[in-house]
């Protein structure tokens, strides 16, 4: 019998709205966004908060928040509601966060265009970025406009945090002109995955 993918959705949609059932019926109906069938894990969310690098009147913007796994390790450690930007693209998904964190500023727009939707204000005072896009599925030129909003929001010579599962760089690092490094990894996480920090390389 062949695979119904609306059937399956239906027979999803059909459960309890859990956070869990939610995510996957997102991922199956918009695969490339999510490319992956759970929210990140605990372990992965506390990897990548442990990452985040911010001045006191600084502000951290999350990129593909997804239903709040990141969003909560942020919160957990320390960075200030009013200083935590998440933005996502899924309107369905956005509506736990907004429900849940009441305090943080929550953006449905695309990622590419963020400074558009923010006051100037906050544009360049981000201290650090967090990608939970998979931007590694992106073409080139998207790759490439998504990394040059992600260094408009920073100060010269901060670094954007990204999450993959890919074993290598999500990113090629010389053709972009970025210099990167894996920062943590863990197996706990399905599937495993890892953290990278990638900044713009030293032309010099």
């Amino acid at each position: 019998m062949p695979f119904d993918q609306d059937k399956l959705i239906d027979r999803i949609s059909a459960r309890p709205p859990t956070e869990g059932w939610l995510y996957f019926r997102r991922f199956l109906k918009h695969p490339a966004r999510l490319a992956s069938l759970t929210p990140s894990s605990q372990a992965l969310s506390r990897a990548v908060a442990q990452q985040v690098r911010r001045g006191k009147d600084e502000y951290v913007v999350e990129l593909g928040c997804g239903t709040g796994a990141i969003t909560r390790a942020l919160l957990a450690a320390g960075v200030p509601p009013e200083r935590l930007i998440a933005v996502d693209v899924d309107a369905e998904l956005l509506a736990v966060l907004r429900e849940e964190f009441a305090d943080i500023t929550v953006l449905e727009c695309d990622a590419a265009k963020l400074t558009k939707h923010l006051p100037p204000a906050i544009v360049g005072k981000v201290g650090t970025v967090i990608c939970g896009i998979p931007i590694s599925l992106l073409p080139r030129p998207q790759q490439r406009a998504l990394i040059d909003e992600m260094f408009a929001l920073m100060p010269p010579g901060r670094r954007f945090l990204a999450y993959t599962h890919r074993q290598t760089s999500p990113l090629p690092r010389r053709e972009l002109g970025l210099a990167g490094e894996r920062l943590a990894r863990t197996l706990r996480n399905l599937p495993p995955a890892s953290v990278w920090g990638y900044a713009p390389r030293n032309k010099a």
